[in-house]
């Protein structure tokens, strides 16, 4: 079982990484090498994308995957029970 402990602990050196990924890349545009910077946060985007546990999608997917969404309501709706009419008490 894993405590909240390691939980915390693993979370803190993860963000930790990602700082050291964001140092590196400011450190490599001071020295004028746009380049290796736009690399490494090339990488920091790919870690910060799994971290979050996104996917990545190409644009046509993007509008795909909203219809899918749209569809998946509409059938949810639709397995709903629909409510019986009130019965109408005596006066």
């Amino acid at each position: 079982m894993v405590s909240l402990n390691d939980l915390i602990e693993e979370l803190d050196c993860t963000l930790e990484d990602f700082l050291d990924q964001v140092t590196l890349a400011i450190d490599l545009l001071e020295e004028g090498e746009q380049d290796e910077a736009v690399e490494v946060l090339k990488g920091l985007e790919e870690d910060l994308f799994d971290f979050l546990g996104y996917e990545e999608m190409e644009e046509g997917d993007e509008a795909e995957g909203e219809e899918a969404e749209e569809e998946e309501e509409k059938e949810k709706e639709e397995e709903k029970p629909k409510k019986a009419p009130a019965k109408k008490g005596k006066k």
